[in-house]
């Protein structure tokens, strides 16, 4: 498996980023600062998500016995998480989120694009390594579906080390992988995108499945039927117009072995 998020397997000193709100990321000005401390730079980025229309349309796309059928979910547009937690320390952490105007909630919790945990509660624990470690906290809906919207997640890179840098771009686009994971309980594709959109005549998403390859030009969940019993693999990459892969730690997701639990 490609797995580019070794490059984040060390962090925390401190970067805040609400999507959609203007961040600061940290360095080392101060290389007598304590590896615990936040060390600030004056580097700053914007994140946005652009958020997809609703429509009535669902679409379906079938290749070599593989169909992928849109799942039609409510995007819960006032829906809003918030990161409480300001200081951030190596090891164990202690985070704290608000979440307004949604209810049957749960929060996924990607870490470097590989570690996903899910919490139905606004309150968890979290380990930090030394070095950097970028995360997406989104909200889903009761049926397990992200809710693609600025203010329904959080990004941030949390940078520990006096002379650590920030490994992550916060301007360019990037994907994250979300679903299927090797333990859900049904074939369901659902991802998370910043700094993008997709679209017919713009970026796409390049889906492989058991190596029957689809383009994705809208974002949304797509349920998967057709897969074998056991051994299926899924690779989703961020890919703009002329199909070639756009530069970023965490765009190929690599392949992602799923058990046989779809039989």
């Amino acid at each position: 498996m490609k797995l580019s998020y070794q490059i984040f397997l060390f962090f925390i000193s401190s970067i805040l980023f609400s999507c959609g709100n203007e961040v600061a990321e940290n360095g080392a000005e101060n290389s007598k600062i304590d590896s615990l401390n936040t060390n600030v730079i004056a580097a700053t980025g914007k994140v946005k998500i652009i958020e997809p229309v609703e429509d009535e349309e669902i679409v379906v796309l079938k290749k070599d016995g593989i169909t992928l059928t849109e799942v039609k979910s409510n995007n819960s547009p006032d829906a809003t998480i918030d990161l409480n937690t300001k200081q951030f320390e190596e090891g164990e952490n202690h985070l704290s989120f608000s979440v307004t105007k949604i209810q049957g909630y749960s929060i996924a919790y990607l870490a470097n694009n590989y570690a996903l945990s899910q919490f139905s509660s606004d309150i968890f624990e979290v380990e930090f390594l030394y070095g950097n470690n970028v995360f997406l906290a989104f909200l889903t809906d009761k049926n397990g579906i992200s809710i693609k919207t600025n203010k329904g997640c959080v990004l941030k890179n949390a940078v520990l080390g006096a002379d650590t840098k920030s490994l992550f771009d916060m301007n360019q686009p990037h994907l994250f992988y979300y679903l299927p994971q090797a333990e859900s309980n049904e074939a369901v594709l659902d991802f998370y995108l910043v700094n993008t959109s997709i679209s017919e005549t713009g970026n796409k998403v390049k889906v492989t499945i058991n190596q029957t390859e689809f383009l994705l030009n809208k974002w949304a969940a797509y349920k998967i039927s057709g897969l074998k019993k056991d051994n299926n693999s899924v690779r989703i990459q961020l890919i703009d117009k002329k199909g070639n892969l756009i530069e970023g730690p965490f765009n190929d997701s690599g392949d992602r072995r799923l058990g046989n639990i779809f039989a």
